[in-house]
């Protein structure tokens, strides 16, 4: 799959369906450094659509076919965020968003194991229109 630049990237926002209901939406993102990174070392993705929002603890990350909580991520071993694979991020949100374009905004916070403690998490920020079909 070819990444687009941005880090919000314009394909894969769409609503989940889970059971016949609409459980959410989710959106996927770019790994924002130069590198990939162990996902024990990532500490979350914020999301804002519109006026809503939702903190960084509450998105499922999908990495490498696997899904998991903020928590099993910064557990986990042997699971990286590589640099051409992008992040599908899961927002609970029952009943999901409307059809239509949505300002939406992340804020992605990283440590990195080569930067002083006091200056962690390395956040990310990016903020994109991006448009959700029926």
């Amino acid at each position: 799959m070819m990444l687009e630049r941005e880090l919000i990237q314009s394909r894969g926002f769409r609503n989940v369906v889970t059971g016949g209901d609409i459980a959410g939406f989710q959106l996927l993102l770019r790994m924002p450094n130069y590198r990939g990174v162990w996902a024990s070392l990532i500490d979350g993705v914020a999301v804002r659509v519109g006026d809503r929002q939702w903190d960084a603890e509450q998105p499922l990350w999908t990495l490498q076919g696997r899904t998991f909580t903020i928590a099993e991520l910064r557990a986990s071993t042997g699971v990286r965020w590589q640099l051409d694979e992008p992040a599908t991020i899961f927002v609970p949100h029952p009943g999901g968003l409307a059809p239509g374009v949505h300002d939406v905004a992340v804020d992605i916070a990283i440590h990195a194991p080569y930067i002083p403690a006091e200056f962690q998490p390395s956040l990310f920020h990016a903020e994109r229109k991006v448009t959700l079909t029926a």
